[in-house]
């Protein structure tokens, strides 16, 4: 379930900054493609083939830690290999271990008991209990906590140079909470799937963003429409990104560009 937190070490030749820059791209990009082709996915792909096996819509904490990561990916285990059924979503940084992050979502009647640690309890913002272990150096930093019918796992590296802190886990825990608890969480989450997708479409920085409202098509489908500014040097301009979805189940249907 946790698993082993990959912790890979990395030697240092003594080469130009240049070339030793582009060494670790092309170093980065081989890893990414390793980890594809072990069944890794895009975030975004993972976390829909859950929601389609699961039948409902998953939320993500939106909060990051503030380090920086060099890989991100997810999976959705469908009782393949054995496993049980979660979401997992996995941020790693290669040239910097301790800057290595996991999020685990298991449904509440499959959920991780854990009883063989010894965890400090505390409460989120909105009184929700939170557990929280940190094992030996070298090992990993844990807070779980259960919202909805879900029951999440946060996983940090636990090392000295470690950044991610409790503190930290527990404010990702809680922008969680405040997203789902917010007058439209379904809203907030097409919008950050529009710009992560837009973003990844043109290659370019979303600078500018406005919400355009719903609109209703059917008891099946509903879409949610944005308006993104995006510029990369010189170069700017505008889209509009629709996301359609189910209204019920909140599953997405499909994303469109509109540039203007």
């Amino acid at each position: 379930m946790l698993g082993s937190i990959v912790l890979a070490g990395v030697l240092s030749f003594g080469l130009s900054p240049g070339y030793e820059q582009g060494i670790k791209k092309l170093s980065d990009s081989y890893d990414q493609q390793a980890i594809f082709e072990s069944g890794g996915e895009l975030v975004e792909e993972a976390l829909r083939a859950c929601e389609k096996h699961f039948g409902t819509a998953l939320f993500l904490p939106p909060q990051l830690p503030s380090v920086a990561f060099t890989h991100q990916y997810g999976r959705c285990y469908d009782m393949e290999g054995g496993l049980d059924e979660h979401l997992e979503v996995h941020y790693q940084n290669r040239y910097k271990p301790e800057h290595d992050y996991k999020i685990e979502l298991y449904p509440l009647e499959n959920k991780q008991q854990l009883k063989h640690l010894s965890f400090q309890e505390s409460e989120l913002a909105d009184h929700t209990t939170a557990k929280f272990y940190k094992g030996p150096i070298n090992t990993l930093q844990l807070l779980v906590f259960e919202k909805g019918n879900w029951q999440y796992l946060l996983t940090a590296a636990n090392r000295a140079s470690s950044k991610i802190s409790q503190q930290e886990l527990t404010e990702i825990a809680e922008s969680l909470t405040q997203a789902m608890n917010s007058k439209d969480p379904v809203y907030a989450m097409w919008g950050t799937l529009a710009v992560t997708e837009t973003k990844r479409k043109y290659n370019m920085d979303v600078v500018d963003y406005l919400y355009m409202g719903r609109t209703t098509i059917s008891n099946e489908m509903a879409e949610e429409k944005f308006k993104l500014w995006l510029k990369k040097g010189a170069r700017e301009f505008g889209v509009y990104v629709t996301v359609a979805f189910h209204p019920t189940t909140h599953q997405f249907i499909s994303i469109r560009y509109e540039e203007f």
